[in-house]
């Protein structure tokens, strides 16, 4: 017998139901969607997947593994789900717009059925054996002699390559991006939706397409980030983003919502704070253990004192 969780035989129930309520629609494509008889018209459709996959159900809350016996569960389904689904065309048949065959009904029973048991025994013989990491459990980061080798001593100072590699993809990125976006008519499109989207459109811009590259160029982004973080730290963790995001908002409004210069200052601000606090702040107030709160700490006395930012948020004047 195999341990599979309880919420397994919903999820391919509701699966197969699915898939047979498609095949026995697919055929002629009836339009299924009247505001009146909609439901009166999927009721035989309905009928012979969730029949079939009723007693796929039953089965399975029975005994885990049927073994020989489930081609019978399989047959028998069908057969019990034709036989549900011809019930309920003949009741619906009266506010019915749409009627289907006894072989269209068939098709809809055999369908869930087969898709109930064949997504079972793909858990039970793939994915169970599989050797899944725990999602609480932190993960060895893959390291690269280059940038996570030896650290380098440069008069003195201790510097970690990961924190080279960093500071070269910040520079990088902010170099790329700032071309991006004065630069190609794209990034240009990007100011004129951020400003105003529907004049943006009017003017031939093509809002949709803008929108998807600022979702990806983000990604690409986080990404790049998550591999720094993941060479510093040399593992990763499923809550390793949530204190980095934090940090980005921080630095974010430490330099100027909207200003792509300020979030590049207000990030190195934000480092030299913490690195700051941890060595020169002596007592119980110093030390690693502290460095989060004193970045927060500024970031309260910038909202407080400068509300717009190190440099300031960019504001759009609209006539």
């Amino acid at each position: 017998m195999y341990d599979q969780p309880a919420w397994t035989v919903v999820v391919f129930a509701s699966g197969a139901l699915a898939l047979g309520y498609v095949a026995g629609a697919r055929p002629g494509r009836p339009n299924l969607n009247h505001p009146v008889s909609k439901w009166s018209d999927r009721a035989p459709l309905l009928g012979a997947a969730g029949g079939a996959v009723l007693l796929w159900i039953v089965a399975r809350l029975v005994t885990r593994d049927l073994g020989v016996l489930t081609v019978g569960v399989i047959v028998v389904g069908a057969v019990v789900g034709t036989g549900i689904g011809l019930l309920a065309a003949s009741l619906a048949k009266k506010t019915a717009r749409v009627t289907f065959s006894p072989r269209t009904i068939a098709t809809a029973a055999v369908v869930a059925a087969v898709a109930a048991e064949i997504g079972w025994v793909l858990w039970r013989t793939l994915i169970t054996h599989v050797d899944w990491p725990s999602a609480k459990q932190s993960i060895p980061f893959p390291q690269l002699d280059v940038v996570s080798g030896t650290a380098l001593s440069v008069g003195g100072v201790t510097i970690q390559r990961s924190a080279i590699f960093t500071v070269a993809a910040l520079a990088i990125c902010a170099i790329g991006l700032w071309f991006f976006i004065n630069r190609t008519r794209v990034g240009r499109g990007m100011q004129a939706v951020s400003q105003d989207p529907d004049t943006a459109r009017l003017m031939g811009i093509n809002v949709d397409r803008i929108i998807v590259v600022a979702f990806a160029l983000g990604a690409v982004l986080a990404a790049i980030a998550g591999v720094s973080q993941g060479l510093q730290n040399s593992n990763i963790q499923y809550r390793m983003g949530f204190l980095a995001g934090l940090k980005a908002f921080t630095a974010a409004v430490l330099g100027g919502i909207g200003n792509i210069y300020g979030a590049v200052v207000g990030g190195l601000v934000l480092g030299v704070v913490e690195a700051m606090a941890t060595q020169y702040i002596p007592g119980q107030f110093g030390g690693s253990t502290w460095k989060d709160v004193w970045a927060f700490v500024i970031l309260i006395l910038v909202l407080v004192f400068r509300p717009q930012g190190l440099l300031g948020a960019r504001v759009v004047d609209r006539a």
